[in-house]
């Protein structure tokens, strides 16, 4: 099966710039190991990040059809500098019917914190299989190692209805594997795709 390329957009995680954090090296671990192609761009503004999103949907990049969204979140939206952010009702706008045969991962704290049928409108509105992320706030490292398995396990599977299908399966149940740091809990990740009912 032909690698899905993963087309990643990432925010700066610390004011102080001085810390580098970044989920490059997972990108390039996969490339290396399976050979999975990736575009990695920073993104401090919401006007970078419109403007790689522009460039996403553009049939130049069709060969990467995962889109890794690597931000500071929170209920419905994803987050620049701490102050300004981006919703998935204006992303879906952005993307609006661009996105046949993708998959849209939001690694970000709580975005995906809102109803389903809201996220349903929103993979009918930007013709996407699958929209995943977290429901709570997560720890970076775990969230991280848990993205590069995710990235991982949507390899094994055609980007359309059944392989969205199993492919959401499986990914749900890796999740319950994560646990929050000091806790009992999980991380609260949720995959939604097309092959799923109201």
């Amino acid at each position: 099966m032909t690698a899905k390329g993963i087309f990643c957009l990432e925010g700066i995680w610390d004011n102080d710039l001085r810390k580098r954090s970044t989920v490059e090296p997972i990108l390039l671990l996969l490339k290396q190991r399976l050979g999975i192609p990736y575009i990695h761009r920073d993104c401090a503004t919401v006007h970078e990040f419109e403007f790689y999103l522009s460039k996403f949907i553009q049939a130049t990049y069709k060969k990467y059809p995962i889109l890794y969204l690597a931000f500071h979140g929170k209920e419905g939206s994803i987050m620049f500098n701490g102050r300004e952010s981006y919703s998935l009702d204006e992303m879906s706008d952005s993307l609006k019917g661009k996105c046949k045969k993708t998959v849209i991962i939001i690694g970000s704290c709580s975005t995906m914190d809102i109803r389903k049928q809201h996220l349903k409108s929103f993979l009918s509105n930007t013709g996407a299989l699958a929209v995943c992320g977290y429901r709570n706030d997560v720890d970076w490292m775990r969230s991280t190692a848990f993205e590069l398995l995710l990235l991982s396990e949507l390899q094994h599977n055609i980007f359309d209805g059944r392989g969205i299908k199993s492919i959401a399966e499986r990914s749900n149940r890796l999740a319950k594997s994560f646990r929050l740091p000091d806790s009992d809990k999980n991380i609260d990740f949720k995959m939604v795709s097309i092959a799923d009912s109201c």
